[in-house]
């Protein structure tokens, strides 16, 4: 049922709508041709974000709509600043998380090829559609309530997708009546009988069988583990369904998607059910994807479910609903001497991956040792909101063993550099009781290390852990690996623990195991985040901060004898 507004700004139906809707947070930065929105904002009671960078704004809200699994809200003013938050929100639309993107655009009278007026771009909307893919430019300040029902209502039915909405600026502080338009989602599919019966019947006599688990099903962690025990699958986890499961649990393969070793894994199998995942190269890196000839798939997305693989059995439906409608039908369908069979098969490949993981994750031990102690003694749930470098696609995804509940917030799809620190700013407001630890490399990090300071500023009690190999080690290593000479990745850095300190934050350096566990642990007592400094030993570690340090060295022996030459002018001058 709608119900009447009376004649109002367009920022009014804005606020009013959102708070109607349950929004109680928005993360964003006033601007000039913004006003009228935060003024309403504020007075509708909603809290207010400010980081210091747009695009902090969009990681802030995609980690607080990854933990909660509810549309985060971004408002920014115009054109460089709408454009600095699509960056994160491209990583949203990848990885499937609901971020509502707000922000003004060109006035309705505009002209079609410009006046330069401050901001000016001739079609806004245009270019954030050609990204997300779903936008809507109002036509009146009562349109507004009635974008914010309809871009809820998609975003919360079916797989979750970022969107945008643009007021036109002469729009947001001009008055008109309106109606208030409630979201209306409708309910995940129903799995059809018919259509797990004949999955059911097509994996009864697999002796090889794996499960895909991937994001999207993380509501069915429990469901998983029954149906992995019925069918002695062992499952592999993409990146962010890390916490699905318990990764103690007797069949997990782990979050194996970075090693080399999964294609031979794959390819022996006989039968793979993917459950809420794209079985993307972004989050199974080596191609390409060998998959059997019996493909089990549970997706809300029909369009996705053809995507990345040839299915023998799709069902369309909820990943809790289906997996316990598969399970319930293998009961009565497989016997448990193949279920037995299949674990012995399982449990061969579980010390192949073990000793890979182990390898390649070797540089970073130290951080998953000190990460894993952390875990084990922290009351769930232990937020790990990740960046895209080394220490966390090769380290903490195969070495921190994460308990169901708890999770690992990674941008797998864009591969966004910085998104850790303002991710796990937004996780924590989310949800404060989680103990949450951000990752960064040192030259992700200073991306949106001023987000830094956003977190002082609200209190945000959390942990950024920054792993130092003197820049960006990975890109160094595919140049060597080459035959290139590596070029434009040594980065002499800041002083971390210092530049944290400078901006009320606390910084430490550690290098061990338990140092690490130690500092994690006093982090939670202070009221404000706590920067965690370590280096990893790897071959971009030996190379690049050994010649950083002689890069800093000669720096300070040259200012050395600057100085030197500047006192010897000085004292002539007194003379």
């Amino acid at each position: 049922m709608t119900e009447e507004q009376s004649e109002i700004t367009g920022g009014a139906h804005l606020a009013r709508a959102l708070t109607a809707e349950g929004i109680t947070r928005v993360f964003g930065i006033p601007g000039t041709h913004n006003l009228e929105i935060f003024a309403q904002l504020a007075a509708e009671g909603i809290d207010i974000v400010s980081p210091r960078h747009e695009q902090g704004a969009g990681y802030m809200a995609d980690g607080a709509a990854r933990v909660t699994g509810a549309v985060q809200v971004v408002v920014t003013t115009t054109g460089p600043a709408v454009f600095n938050a699509l960056t994160a929100l491209l990583q949203s639309f990848t990885d499937s998380v609901p971020v509502l993107l707000i922000s003004p655009g060109m006035p309705l009278t505009h002209p079609g090829r410009g006046n330069g007026l401050l901001h000016e771009v001739r079609n806004q909307s245009q270019a954030i559609e050609a990204v997300l893919g779903d936008g809507h430019r109002v036509t009146s300040p009562g349109e507004v309530s009635l974008a914010i029902g309809q871009a809820l209502s998609r975003m919360r039915t079916g797989r979750a997708r970022p969107a945008y909405i643009e007021i036109p600026l002469d729009l947001i502080e001009a008055t008109g009546p309106g109606w208030a338009h409630p979201a209306v989602a409708r309910p995940h599919p129903s799995p059809e009988p018919s259509a797990i019966k004949s999955a059911a019947e097509a994996l009864a006599d697999s002796q090889r069988p794996l499960l895909i688990v991937g994001a999207g099903a993380r509501s069915a962690g429990v469901e998983i583990e029954e149906l992995s025990r019925v069918l002695g699958a062992g499952v592999i986890l993409s990146s962010n369904a890390k916490g699905t499961i318990d990764d103690e649990f007797e069949n997990n393969l782990g979050a194996i998607g970075v090693l080399e070793v999964l294609p031979e894994v794959l390819s022996a199998a006989d039968a793979v059910v993917a459950i809420g995942t794209e079985l993307a190269p972004s989050d199974f890196w080596p191609e390409p994807m060998p998959l059997p000839h019996t493909v089990v798939r549970i997706d809300l997305d029909e369009v996705q479910m053809l995507r990345n693989a040839r299915v023998t059995h799709p069902i369309p439906a909820d990943a809790t609903d289906a997996t316990i409608a598969l399970t319930h039908q293998l009961h009565q369908t497989r016997s448990t001497s193949r279920s037995r069979a299949a674990v012995e098969w399982l449990r061969g490949w579980q010390d192949t991956i073990t000793a890979a993981a182990k390898d390649e994750g070797a540089p970073w031990a130290q951080l998953c040792g000190g990460l894993n102690d952390y875990t084990t003694s922290a009351i769930s749930p232990v937020i790990v909101a990740a960046d895209s470098t080394m220490c966390c696609y090769y380290g903490v995804q195969t070495g921190w063993m994460a308990r169901r509940g708890d999770r690992f917030l990674y941008p797998a799809g864009a591969g966004t550099l910085g998104y850790g620190l303002p991710a796990g700013i937004g996780a924590k407001l989310a949800v404060p009781a989680a103990r949450v630890v951000a990752i960064e490399g040192d030259g992700g990090a200073m991306f949106t290390i001023a987000e830094l300071a956003a977190a002082v500023q609200a209190r945000v009690s959390l942990s950024l852990i920054i792993v130092d190999n003197g820049g960006y080690g990975e890109i160094r290593n595919e140049m060597a690996d080459r035959g290139d000479t590596p070029a434009g990745v040594e980065l002499l850095g800041p002083d971390f623990p210092a530049l944290a300190q400078s901006m009320g934050a606390r910084g430490l350096h550690v290098e061990t195991q338990e140092q690490l566990a130690t500092a994690l642990q006093q982090a939670e007592d202070f009221a404000g985040p706590t920067l965690i400094h370590m280096t990893e030993d790897s071959r971009a570690a030996t190379d690049m901060l050994g010649a950083a340090r002689q890069a800093q060295s000669s720096h300070e022996s040259t200012q050395s004898s600057h100085e030197a030459t500047q006192s010897s002018h000085e004292k002539k001058d007194l003379t």
